[in-house]
């Protein structure tokens, strides 16, 4: 029994150290306290992680979206927590005369430290810490079958801004669901 404990410590003490050696910390993927976490300022990217289907549906309706956002640190390269504010910006593409598209604002969330708390996610993952954000846009804005953009951003606490990339999509049309003809200019 005692060779087999030998042995044992023999094989696991060298994968241990390995994993520490690679960043690996033993809270990885384990539950924490997120309002616990130091945050850290400085953002040098947004990941985004968009879900295949990352619609929030109310009943037949689209009312939002989900995601899943690391906000990577310049000095750990790791997702952090942040005590600056969070933005996404929700564009609606709206055709023009020349056959493209004007990016019209249609709606923006504007989360501060305290407002993003509830978002943080309790488990530490592999590239850091992250947000995950079901974000839901207002009652009167109905943008089914319409080409929208997506974008998110950080302001540090010195007012400057890191943008994500910007995704494009086309918003679902329910079931049954009938539009109202396009208006044409007199």
């Amino acid at each position: 029994m005692h060779r087999l404990l030998h042995y044992a410590v023999r094989l696991l003490l060298p994968a241990g150290a390995a994993l520490l050696l690679a960043g690996c910390t033993p809270e990885r993927g384990t539950e924490i306290n997120p309002a616990k976490i130091k945050t850290g300022d400085d953002i040098v990217k947004i990941v985004q992680f968009w879900p295949q289907s990352p619609w929030l549906q109310e009943g037949e309706h689209i009312v939002g979206f989900k995601v899943t956002v690391y906000f990577v640190s310049g000095q750990t390269e790791k997702g952090t927590f942040v005590p600056g504010t969070i933005f996404a910006w929700l564009y609606e593409l709206v055709p023009n005369k020349a056959g493209g598209y004007e990016k019209k604002l249609a709606y923006v969330w504007q989360l501060d430290e305290a407002d993003a708390l509830g978002f943080r996610i309790n488990k530490r993952g592999v590239m850091g810490y992250h947000y995950g954000f079901p974000l839901r846009w207002p009652d009167n804005l109905a943008l089914e079958g319409k080409l929208i953009e997506i974008q998110l951003g950080y302001e540090r606490l010195n007012k400057s801004v890191i943008q994500s990339s910007v995704r494009r999509f086309r918003v679902p049309v329910p079931m049954g669901y009938e539009s109202l003809p396009p208006t044409t200019e007199p």
